[in-house]
């Protein structure tokens, strides 16, 4: 089961995950996390505890990144430094060098890279609209 958490600090709508982040509890996932956008300017994901991940978590997570920088609003997540999260983000091509084509901006999630990838913020990933 995913446990999901809500919670507000200011103007920042705060979403925390754990426990099962896949395909079952996609809908769940993505009630939350576009609720969190539509009533904040900022939202940070935070990621904690995982234990079971598929590729539907990092797609939510994109998908709700777009429609954050496309409002004009800030996403930020924590813990992907998490091994389990950041060897499937690996695993399935999330991490990026550049942003995928839809982004513009340079705004990408996945840009600065995981632990173990060089330069970065690894665990610490933000972005928003220039």
């Amino acid at each position: 089961m995913a446990d999901i958490h809500r919670s507000r600090a200011g103007e920042r709508a705060i979403v925390t995950l754990s426990g099962d982040l896949t395909v079952p509890h996609a809908k769940a996932v993505r009630t939350a996390l576009l609720e969190a956008v539509q009533g904040a300017s900022s939202v940070e994901v935070v990621v904690e505890n995982v234990v079971a991940l598929d590729v539907s978590f990092p797609q939510l997570v994109c998908s709700t990144h777009r429609m954050a920088v496309d409002l004009n609003k800030q996403l930020l997540i924590t813990g992907i430094e998490q091994e389990r999260f950041s060897d499937m983000l690996r695993r399935s091509g999330f991490t990026r060098h550049i942003g995928c084509h839809e982004n513009t901006r340079r705004s990408c999630l996945w840009l600065h890279g995981l632990p173990g990838d060089g330069p970065g913020k690894p665990g610490r990933n933000e972005s928003r609209r220039p």
